[in-house]
């Protein structure tokens, strides 16, 4: 009997519709990137940053604002590193073979990461927004997560962090103190908000390498790994 119905079809698979597809494909591209995970590490980074920040500026030794200026640069970079496993899947050249709309989902998936990391980070610079706050984590969060997109497309996902973690570390031992808004270009990171030309500067880095990921994707070794 249960064969005879198999024959007849009485037991087929229901078929999903395009909206169902498109909420399976994008629920487990979800869970292949690791999104989960990215969601917990920035969380983490946030808390770990307030509570930084805090201790910073209540020492005796504290200048004031610009104490906090290692959170400013060091919390959206950990998140921008955090970010770089999930720009690319397990088996990326398989995926690309599957016939999705991948430009699109790069675009969404790189801005959805930046808008959840830069509203994180925004919360705990609420302290005072203009001054080594608000402002300058949601600016350095979208400088840096561009730099990573960027070297993904470059030298792959997997270590895509290593440039802006290298680039980090040398902006903040070559800077010279006091700063000077003649190293707005190569230093944003650690210009305070008023300084435009860091903005901009950050904002091209960004643009250039979204744009890089979204045409480009992560690039793939020849083994097979990113």
């Amino acid at each position: 009997m249960t064969m005879m119905m198999l024959r007849s079809g009485a037991l087929r698979r229901p078929q999903l519709g395009p909206g169902d597809r498109a909420s399976a494909f994008v629920a487990l591209h979800v869970r292949a990137r690791g999104m989960p995970l990215l969601l917990l590490g920035v969380a983490v980074v946030a808390l770990t940053g307030w509570a930084a920040a805090d201790w910073l500026v209540h020492r005796p030794w504290s200048s004031g604002p610009d104490a906090r200026l290692p959170v400013v640069l060091v919390a959206p970079l950990m998140a921008a590193v955090l970010a770089s496993p999930g720009l690319a899947g397990a088996a990326e050249e398989l995926e690309r073979s599957m016939p999705a709309r991948w430009r699109r989902y790069r675009l969404v998936h790189v801005v959805v990461v930046a808008l959840v990391t830069g509203a994180a980070l925004a919360l705990i610079g609420t302290w005072e927004p203009r001054t080594y706050g608000t402002f300058e984590l949601v600016r350095n969060t979208f400088g840096l997560t561009g730099l990573v997109v960027g070297a993904a497309v470059v030298i792959g996902a997997r270590l895509a962090w290593l440039p802006a973690f290298g680039y980090g570390a040398f902006v903040y031992g070559a800077t010279p103190r006091p700063m000077s808004a003649d190293t707005a270009w190569w230093a944003w990171p650690l210009q305070p908000w008023s300084v435009g030309a860091a903005s901009l500067a950050a904002a091209a880095v960004s643009a250039v390498g979204l744009a890089m990921y979204v045409l480009l994707g992560a690039r793939v070794s020849r083994d097979g790994e990113n």
